[in-house]
């Protein structure tokens, strides 16, 4: 498995037996760890050639509103462009905010061109993304 670690709030990593990127957020990253973060992302679905994220959520505090809206408008189209279709977010017993932050960002992505799910488990997020 290839694994980037990216400050101290932020673990990308490859996992090939479900052809997905995995990253893992704790804490609230700083605005240029979440975009280091992301753009390690987007290298590796260009590097691997895969279309699915899982979004580990369950140790993360807070996104800035300014790194969310980063990531909508600056982020994700060019991930789209890369060919990210499919997101499995694992939230667990996240709070409410992150929650909040991350079901508002998925209600901002087009349904035609993108499917989101979300997960209590890292297990039953890595069935789905296996299925597709």
């Amino acid at each position: 498995m290839e694994r980037v670690e990216i400050g101290q709030c932020c673990i990308v990593s490859y996992l090939p037996e479900v052809a997905t990127i995995q990253v893992e957020w704790c804490n609230m990253p700083s605005t240029d760890v979440f975009q280091k973060g992301c753009n390690a992302v987007l290298d590796m679905l260009i590097e691997k050639k895969v279309s699915k994220v899982l979004v580990d959520n369950t140790k993360a505090k807070i996104f800035a509103m300014k790194d969310q809206q980063w990531l909508n408008n600056n982020w994700l189209p060019r991930a789209e462009k890369a060919g990210y279709r499919y997101s499995a977010t694992v939230l667990g017993d996240s709070d409410a905010f992150v929650k909040f932050a991350t079901q508002s960002i998925a209600n901002k992505r087009d349904k035609t061109k993108f499917i989101n799910r979300s997960f209590k488990s890292k297990s039953e997020a890595l069935v789905w993304l296996k299925s597709l």
